[in-house]
């Protein structure tokens, strides 16, 4: 919400012309430009009811961000324009600050180090250089200092010595997830749209949580709160990683699946 629209056009600008050498450089500059400077707030739908947005943070939203600043979040060019926005601040804590264990993912970011001290004095450092070249700040109740051995929370997940654990409110948010798609399965035979509506919402967070140690935890999660009726229209693949329609399985996949799930429901 509070990226500055010229400094990240001049600065892609400058980058693309310098780093960019086919022959659709000025159509890529073209297209930068239109996506940057698009006003999504202008001639907008807003969907759902308007009370819903009483309590959203002014920090949070496109309507109440200053003039010439924010992007919309939905967009997948607004995530890669922060982390090139941000690119100057990397170089800051590498090279200028020193820090060997550095990670940031658009506007998280934690910083490494064996001395507590030195991390409370490089605090000030960081916010005046975020103000001065980038309009940014930190968050005052984001920011906290936490002994490695208790982990650190970035990125929806908690970072442990040797191992990650999925965080708790993705957890919980599946968890609600699941109970939406059974009570609709429950209240009504679900149509084509509410099916690809399910793949995608299930999907979305399999493929986050495959990448950590949670598959016992996703099939007990599916097997015990997920309504048997989505189970006559998909089927697991990959273990527990994917859900797909069942139209594509052979008879063999179909009856082993069936199969897993019943063991699954009598346990």
């Amino acid at each position: 919400m509070h990226i500055r629209k010229d400094a990240l056009h001049n600065r892609l600008v400058e980058f693309i012309k310098e780093k960019y050498h086919h022959p659709d450089k000025e159509v890529i500059i073209r297209l930068c430009h239109q996506v940057i400077y698009n006003d999504c707030t202008t001639n907008c739908i807003i969907k759902g009811n308007p009370s819903n947005w009483k309590f959203l943070p002014k920090s949070k939203s496109l309507f109440q961000s200053e003039q010439g600043c924010g992007l919309p979040i939905g967009n997948l060019t607004s995530q890669i324009f922060a982390n090139f926005y941000m690119d100057s601040f990397d170089h800051f804590i590498k090279h200028e600050l020193s820090i060997k264990y550095y990670g940031r993912y658009v506007d998280d970011f934690i910083i490494v180090h064996q001395d507590k001290e030195y991390l409370k004095s490089i605090l000030p450092k960081i916010e005046r250089f975020l103000k001065t070249n980038l309009n940014l700040s930190l968050h005052p109740k984001k920011m906290y200092l936490q002994y490695y051995s208790k982990g650190v929370k970035f990125l929806g997940v908690m970072i442990k010595p040797n191992r990650i654990y999925i965080g708790k409110r993705t957890k919980g948010n599946f968890y609600i997830a699941i109970i939406k798609q059974s009570d609709i399965a429950k209240d009504h035979k679900p149509n084509k749209e509410e099916l690809d509506s399910f793949l995608s919402s299930m999907n979305s967070y399999l493929g986050i949580m495959k990448h950590y140690q949670t598959h016992k935890w996703r099939k007990k999660m599916l097997f015990k709160h997920l309504s048997v009726w989505w189970w006559n229209q998909v089927y697991l693949s990959g273990g527990i990683a994917k859900f797909v329609k069942k139209k594509h399985l052979c008879c063999s996949t179909m009856a082993k699946t069936a199969s897993v799930a019943k063991r699954a429901t009598c346990v």
